[in-house]
């Protein structure tokens, strides 16, 4: 009887989860572009592969013959229904985006700029003369949820509860399975409204949604809206975030930004990139090598795109921003049968954010001796201070 080898090679690693201290990109950075190395974790079934290399990243999320997005949750967490499309495979991944993708297209997206651009001068002229704003609780997680709410077609007068479950679960591995619950019965109400009273919005099409010529049942339907809806209200914020940060501590940068907002589409992709802030999960389907390391089948991997998009054997200079990058192949948005759907109404609002903001506070800094916060998991600041002067 052959004895299957060991996993190797072996490295400490803490995913992080909450709030955190540190940034958690300059954690991350610390760790290195490296050869996938396995990692045992004591609050986990056993442990996983960490991948960190960008070719290494993008071959497995190119490659959903070999690695699953079923049952790769890490820490493993019992899930009560499967989040759609995402913890799907081919075929059954291209059915479940089919309803989506229509009503993702730049034809769809592109007309909801005006109204991008007047939420986002609203919400920062509310604030704009007092001189002072965390831009995170404020703006970051304000602008993006309004503009979501309504693209969904969920009622606005609850938002900030929409948002809670979604910050909870996102932030909060061990709340996911309540959380998602929670999210599922607000979706599955209006969907089910929905497809009574349909409306010209998102919630309509999943609800009304065909696949192989029949409508979608009620269930998938939930779970196809839950995913949309946790996509919809986190990651977004957390892009905003770091990029006010960023061009608050960088005045020569954002000068020239102001100087010339030309650059901005060039500013988003490389903001995306240099702070690329969901890192995928896959669980291997056969025994594969990556990058030299055997991993065997079942065995789970947590892709670090946040890492792998500060390679330097892909980008030149890639620990630098710069506005002027010319290929920029971020792995921000995924690759794949899973890349993400909404990476152009993502690139739409925040070039709008960007414009907007600096259109009306073209001058800022970060406090001194201010302490910001950050989180784990979908890689956020949890708080921004800003000044400026009024």
């Amino acid at each position: 009887m052959t004895t299957a080898p060991e996993r190797s090679p072996v490295q400490q690693f803490t995913m992080l989860a909450g709030v955190q201290s540190e940034d958690p990109f300059e954690v991350y950075a610390r760790v290195g572009c490296v050869p996938p190395f396995w990692t045992d974790n004591p609050n986990d079934v056993d442990g996983f592969w960490v991948v960190t290399r960008y070719s290494d990243v993008r071959a497995v999320l190119q490659d959903a013959d070999s690695f699953s997005s079923v049952e790769a949750f890490i820490p493993k967490i019992a899930m009560p229904n499967p989040m759609l499309p995402t913890e799907s495979d081919p075929p059954a991944t291209r059915k479940y985006r089919s309803i989506l993708l229509p009503e993702m297209t730049p034809e769809k997206i592109d007309p909801l700029e005006p109204r991008m651009h007047a939420v986002c001068a609203e919400i920062i002229d509310s604030f704009r003369d007092r001189g002072h704003c965390d831009v995170v609780s404020d703006f970051a997680r304000e602008y993006p949820i309004r503009i979501f709410v309504e693209f969904f077609g969920l009622p606005p007068e609850r938002r900030e509860e929409f948002r809670g479950h979604a910050h909870t679960f996102l932030h909060s591995p061990p709340q996911r399975p309540t959380e998602w619950t929670a999210i599922r019965t607000i979706v599955k109400e209006e969907l089910s409204a929905k497809r009574e009273s349909p409306a010209r919005d998102l919630l309509s099409s999943i609800a009304n949604g065909q696949i192989d010529g029949e409508l979608i049942d009620i269930e998938s339907a939930t779970n196809v809206a839950a995913t949309v809806f946790l996509g919809g209200l986190d990651t977004l914020p957390s892009n905003i975030g770091w990029s006010l940060g960023f061009l608050a501590s960088h005045p020569q940068m954002r000068r020239r930004l102001i100087e010339d907002l030309s650059v901005i589409p060039h500013v988003v992709e490389e903001f995306l990139r240099f702070y690329s802030v969901a890192n995928p999960v896959r669980r291997a389907s056969r025994d594969i090598e990556v990058g030299g390391s055997l991993i065997r089948q079942g065995d789970r991997l947590f892709l670090i795109a946040g890492r792998a998009d500060r390679d330097d054997a892909e980008f030149e200079e890639a620990s630098c921003v710069r506005f002027d990058r010319g290929v920029n192949r971020h792995l921000a948005f995924g690759a794949g049968a899973h890349r993400c759907l909404g990476s152009h109404l993502a690139r739409h609002e925040l070039a709008v954010a960007l414009a907007e903001w600096h259109e009306r506070i073209p001058e800022y800094r970060i406090p001194e001796d201010v302490e910001v916060s950050f989180h784990g998991g979908v890689l956020a600041m949890g708080s921004l201070p800003l000044v400026w002067d009024v």
